[in-house]
């Protein structure tokens, strides 16, 4: 065995002559083991965050969402939508519109966002797996029916009785100028289908109609918005955008799921990562505890230094003594603290016993997580960082001011 190593590891387990080493060396690991715990479940419930995002996201927004590079509306060329029906790859796709109205319901009004989807839109997305009343439903019986965000709902106190209609109000697309106001707004009404609940902002904003209700309240037959896009599992979504875009040409955008979203998605990252930043700056608080140890120790054992030095050992090799014991104190907090974060992230994924508080409407009752390899490659990287500064500039003093000599 590496005589170091063997000296080290005596000097760690062996019963110390001062009983504050070994409390001192017990709290550096506790400590190191704190700050890790600390790290794996921060960033696995950001991880959590990110995916249960991309899951509410997935159930409204598409794979992919084709919309005019200019202006808000165009007329999709038929010849197009063909191919893009004809393409392997594509699952399925819808034409929507949307467009700022007012709501009215009873005596409330709310100004909301109606979205006309045609009957291909539940296959494009999951919002028929996002209801929390009623049914994904846009006709019955030849009359439209909506489906609303629970938000919005409950600002209107819409209920799912049928017998109150939502009344629906949109500027008239006119050039002409009129001085009674009812003439320049269209005014159409629609019985409510279900409520559905994605997140705050969704659920606060949007009503689903049927496409064609939604362009005759506009007064434009052949208007869209976005033709939106769901891909077969399994493809290259890169692949299917490229095909895409060089279908519908320059003047049209193709943004993907996460493209779609993404200012959410970036300051969810930055989010992440000064939360990573502050608890590894508590990380190098903590580890300070190893120079402690490390003092003591090679205190305590300075009188041993003339019986390993007449042995044969030389300056480098009893710093490394207790450079290795440095190491020691630190790997085994790092690797005890990964093992009991995983450990609690997995206890929390299946029972989630920390939970968001009563208040609030929150679609999942607990913090969710996700253990990703990379944080713990990033840990483990940032505790070794770290631990240079910590284990080697004592033992680089001490090895000075004492002046060993071969």
């Amino acid at each position: 065995m590496n005589f170091p190593l063997l000296v080290a590891r005596r000097y760690l387990f062996a019963k110390k002559s001062h009983h504050a080493v070994g409390v001192i060396s017990a709290v550096s690991v506790t400590g190191i083991a704190v700050g890790v715990i600390a790290l794996v479940l921060v960033l696995s419930v950001f991880n959590g965050l990110e995916e249960l995002a991309r899951t509410l996201y997935g159930t409204f927004d598409p794979d992919l969402k084709v919309a005019a590079a200019e202006g808000k509306t165009f007329a999709a060329d038929t010849a197009t939508l063909r191919r893009l029906e004809a393409d392997p790859d594509v699952y399925a796709f819808s034409q929507t519109v949307e467009e700022n109205v007012l709501i009215r319901y009873d005596e409330q009004q709310e100004i909301g966002v109606l979205k006309g989807v045609d009957d291909q839109y539940y296959r494009v997305t999951g919002i028929d797996t996002m209801m929390l009343d009623g049914a994904f439903r846009l006709w019955e019986n030849g009359n439209p029916q909506a489906a609303i965000g629970a938000v919005l709902a409950g600002k209107l106190h819409i209920g799912l009785h049928f017998i109150t209609p939502v009344h629906l109000f949109a500027i008239r697309n006119t050039s002409s100028v009129s001085l009674n106001p009812e003439e320049s707004v269209n005014e159409k009404y629609i019985f409510p289908s279900g409520v559905f609940a994605i997140d705050e902002e969704i659920n606060a904003q949007y009503l689903l109609v049927p496409l064609r209700f939604a362009r005759d309240l506009l007064e434009n037959d052949s208007i869209t918005g976005a033709v939106e896009i769901k891909v077969v599992p399994g493809a290259n979504i890169d692949r299917v955008q490229a095909r895409v875009a060089e279908m519908f040409g320059a003047s049209f955008t193709v943004k993907n799921a996460r493209q779609q979203k993404e200012f959410y998605f970036r300051m969810l990252q930055y989010e992440k990562w000064v939360g990573f930043m502050i608890l590894a700056f508590v990380l190098l608080i903590a580890s300070f505890n190893v120079v402690e140890s490390l003092s003591m120790l090679m205190i305590e054992k300075k009188s041993d230094l003339s019986v390993l030095q007449g042995m044969g050992a030389n300056t480098q090799q009893i710093g490394r003594i207790f450079i290795i014991q440095g190491w020691i104190i630190v790997l085994s907090g790092v690797l005890a603290g990964m093992f009991i974060g995983a450990i609690l992230c997995m206890i929390q994924s299946a029972t989630g016993f920390v939970s968001f508080s009563n208040t609030g409407t929150f679609v999942v009752d607990a913090y969710p997580v996700a253990l990703h390899w990379q944080d713990f490659a990033m840990i483990l990287l940032s505790v070794v960082c770290i631990s240079i500064f910590t284990i080697y500039l004592p033992v680089k003093y001490f090895v000075k001011k004492w002046k060993i000599s071969e």
